[in-house]
């Protein structure tokens, strides 16, 4: 019986793969929201959400600094 390269082996390698291209995906995501957030407090613009206008919650600021949108309109973004 020989111990070559299976379709088992093959799907766990795409299943890896897109796993890899995910976190990445997520890391380079979260680098542009932090440059963001960081741009925003040099413009004078830190805790105001980016698409209402709205002042950003203390307590989300608290636990996400680099927060530029407000709960409710980061939760409409992400539903996008």
């Amino acid at each position: 019986m020989s111990k070559g390269f299976g379709e088992s082996d093959f799907a766990q390698i795409l299943s890896d793969k897109a796993t890899t291209e995910s976190v990445q995906r997520l890391l380079d995501e979260n680098r542009l929201q932090a440059e963001r957030a960081t741009s925003r407090k040099a413009t004078g613009e830190y805790g105001v959400c980016e698409d209402c206008g709205q002042k950003i919650s203390a307590e989300r600021l608290k636990f996400l600094p680099e927060a530029t949108r407000c709960v409710a309109c980061q939760t409409r973004q992400e539903r996008q």
